[in-house]
């Protein structure tokens, strides 16, 4: 599987080594070109020298050829060219062979500006003959001419050298690329994965980006997993809250049951108190599968569409809380007589959009756990309105036995219990927070405890603001 994978190593090496070679290359032409342009400038610098003496010396003598023939240049090659282009002496071939030259550049130039050069590939393996002419004083030019070597041989004669520096260069290019190619790939292999923030300083600015993007799926995995975790210890401890809160009341019934049924209740005082005490477990029980019900379709509604979520809690409509808080003060005014504690409402004008039935249930379970965890000769005050924002809230507040700053944020959990042995006799299910928790986020809403342990506690549940349009919010008639 490794085999099919190419090595960022191996690439940036190829990458290193691949650029020297191609630097070496280069500088091979280079090198060439420059040789063999030089070479034709001095070409052309000692024939125009030579140009000029032989031009002096044809001037100045009355026999050309006489001069032409003691001349001993045996490597150039010297040509004398009538006024009319016809070749009057050539030192290499049969002048009268040689077809009209009046057309050669140079010698074109020569007769035209008195001097004249110019150079020309001589065969295929690029040779250049370089020629210099000059014009005599009877009109005719003498030309010299020499033969230079092209750029392939003067490569060839090269490729000794070339070939040691390429040597050379091929070793100090492999040792350079290994060295380089390891210390670029060094700080990807030093990447701790687990870490990934610890090596972010030594690593270059372009990995920074995904280092910190593999920090932040690491950081959001690990929070799922604990999510998971939460999750799946909240279910054990459910199912073992929900058996242990079912079997109490059923073990009761079911033994105050046998009793009578059995008739070993026979006085009529006892069969009252009996019966009192299963109508009072029963109505336990009732309580506890209606609290486990609302629970679930909260549950079912959080994870389906708008349309479901109304078939099981009901449609959204435009609820007064002033009314919604005095139908849950007279339901527990008598709970509240008989705990001692003084009940009251302080309400302002408020309007939200929702389910009645959850709204209902929110502010119930708030003002009976307000009751519930009180003492005697305590108050609890039930408040609603809207705040600086426009936000319609409510607010629930006790002088009850408070709430320890490690224990807040627990409080909403299913079966959770501040002081057991209180909620037992006061008959709560532990459902009654968790219910309110996910009323608050059936309607978007968000809750706020303030407590301090022994002097009370304060809830505000705050709904979003009502907008024209809002579903369920009517009109409001324009003045």
């Amino acid at each position: 599987m490794s085999g099919k994978h190419r090595s960022l190593m191996r690439r940036v090496f190829m990458t290193v080594f691949g650029l020297t070679m191609g630097f070496v290359c280069v500088f091979a032409l280079a090198g060439t070109a420059f040789v063999h342009t030089r070479l034709v400038d001095l070409a052309h610098d000692e024939l125009a020298e030579q140009a000029d003496m032989v031009a002096s010396a044809l001037d100045a003598s009355s026999d050309d050829m006489a001069v032409l023939g003691n001349l001993d240049i045996a490597t150039t090659r010297l040509t004398l060219v009538g006024p009319d282009g016809a070749v009057l002496y050539d030192t290499f071939e049969d002048a009268a062979s040689m077809g009209n030259h009046a057309g050669r550049p140079e010698i074109r130039a020569a007769l035209e500006h008195g001097q004249g050069t110019s150079e020309r590939s001589s065969s295929t393996l690029g040779e250049v003959m370089v020629y210099e002419a000059k014009r005599l004083d009877d009109g005719s030019v003498v030309r010299l001419a020499q033969e230079q070597a092209g750029y392939l041989p003067i490569l060839v004669s090269l490729v000794g050298p070339m070939l040691l520096l390429l040597g050379v260069c091929a070793l100090l290019s492999l040792a350079i690329a290994r060295r380089e190619s390891r210390r670029i790939i060094a700080p990807l292999t030093e990447v701790d994965l687990d870490h990934p923030t610890r090596t972010a300083e030594g690593a270059y600015a372009e990995m920074v980006p995904m280092l910190e993007r593999i920090e932040s799926q690491r950081q959001e995995l690990k929070r799922q997993m604990r999510a998971i975790s939460d999750s799946d210890r909240m279910r054990r401890e459910f199912t073992a809250n929900i058996t242990h809160e079912l079997k109490t009341p059923l073990t009761t019934v079911s033994g105050y049951a046998e009793l009578i049924a059995n008739g070993l209740v026979t006085d009529e005082a006892d069969l009252r108190d009996f019966g009192s005490r299963i109508y009072r477990e029963a109505g336990r029980l009732t309580s506890l599968v209606n609290d486990i019900l609302t629970l679930s379709n909260l549950d079912e509604a959080e994870r389906s569409e708008s349309g479901d979520a109304s078939a099981l809690l009901g449609s959204r409509e435009p609820i007064d809380l002033r009314r919604a808080l005095e139908s849950v003060k007279q339901r527990l005014e008598q709970v509240a007589e008989r705990a001692d504690v003084a009940f009251a409402t302080a309400c302002e004008p408020a309007l939200v959009v929702g389910v009645p039935r959850l709204v209902d249930e929110l502010v119930y379970n708030l003002a009976s756990n307000a009751i519930r965890y009180n003492r005697p000769g305590g108050s609890v005050t039930l408040g609603c309105g809207v705040n600086d924002e426009g936000a319609p809230c409510i607010r629930v507040s006790d002088t009850g036995i408070g709430i320890a700053p490690e224990e807040v944020d627990k409080i909403f959990e299913r079966f959770y219990r501040v002081e057991k042995s209180r909620s037992k006799a006061g008959g709560g299910t532990g459902l009654g927070l968790a219910i309110v928790k996910h009323a608050a986020h059936f309607h978007d809403a968000t809750i706020d405890v303030k407590s301090e342990l022994g002097c009370g506690t304060d809830v505000t549940v705050t709904f979003p603001t009502p907008h024209p349009g809002m579903p369920g919010l009517p009109e409001i008639p324009s003045t």
